[in-house]
């Protein structure tokens, strides 16, 4: 045990992960040894939510208040710069492990209820890497409450091209439409434009994307002349960071199902009625 709990090797082909127990998070991803995204040390406790799991909200309640059946609820701040509670609830927390083989591991996690969540859900998290088509995850959870409970979920990797600048590499998004939170509107800003792949440069990225939600997995691509990365998800929602507090070696691509701030604004918030149950898929490989 060390502070991202305990460490799971996954080995298929030229693909190499680890997976930590804290967040159930993806501490590692390599191909032929090269990184597809910025990794941690397990003993250490990672810089900006590397890899981590985002349940019941991903990205932020701003204020740290929303309201639910006319009640004001209040989640702990955890981001005093910007007075928002930030991704969820079980980033931080010690998932446990059910399953594990040589390619693929199921992690559990139980959130029971609070002040500022009075939900109860239960949610799993399955890894499985393939030796053709990279590392993916179905992050599953269930409403084993008795009313109806406000949800969302994200998951938060850096892609990387073997930590490479992002200034160095090409980008590729599957959308251009920007979502300003402060008034729930969508816009195209040309700078953030990256419908056609070119480089990133010194442009700073720090901003969310919506993505028509379809059954066929969308694609982002990072690419760089020693590597090509990409995450392919079915998530209406997208969040893009170039990585300034990790150098710029790695671009957060974080899909959502729901946007910043979604337990007030109302948007894509999935109301999870007892019993029922949500999905999340993605996915992460490269050549």
């Amino acid at each position: 045990m060390h502070k991202s709990g305990s460490t799971i090797a996954l080995n298929a082909g030229d693909y190499q992960a680890k997976i930590v127990t804290v967040g159930a998070g993806i501490a590692s991803l390599t191909h032929r040894g090269r990184h597809m995204v910025i990794p941690h040390h397990p003993e250490e406790m990672p810089l900006a939510h590397l890899g981590k799991v985002l349940i019941p909200w991903p990205n932020r309640i701003s204020g740290g208040t929303y309201h639910h059946d006319g009640k004001a609820l209040q989640p702990a701040i955890n981001d005093r710069t910007g007075n928002t509670a930030i991704h969820g609830l079980l980033a931080w927390v010690n998932w446990q492990i059910v399953e594990q083989s040589a390619i693929s591991v199921t992690l559990a996690a139980f959130l029971p209820p609070s002040y500022g969540y009075p939900f109860m859900l239960s949610c799993e998290v399955t890894y499985q890497l393939n030796e053709e088509t990279g590392l993916s995850a179905r992050i599953l959870t269930h409403n084993i409450g008795d009313v109806a409970a406000p949800y969302g979920a994200g998951v938060h990797p850096y892609l990387t091209c073997n930590l490479h600048s992002v200034d160095e590499c090409e980008l590729q998004l599957p959308t251009n439409e920007q979502f300003d939170v402060k008034t729930s509107t969508l816009t195209t800003i040309k700078a953030l434009d990256f419908l056609t792949r070119r480089t990133i440069a010194a442009t700073g990225i720090d901003h969310t994307f919506r993505v028509l939600k379809s059954t066929t997995p969308w694609q982002v691509t990072l690419a760089h002349p020693e590597l090509r990365v990409w995450l392919r998800s079915t998530q209406p929602w997208l969040q893009i960071y170039s990585g300034e507090k990790l150098e710029r070696k790695g671009l957060a691509v974080e899909p959502m199902s729901c946007p910043p701030d979604a337990f007030n604004s109302g948007i894509d918030v999935v109301q999870l009625k007892p019993g029922e149950a949500h999905q999340l898929w993605f996915a992460i490989g490269g050549e």
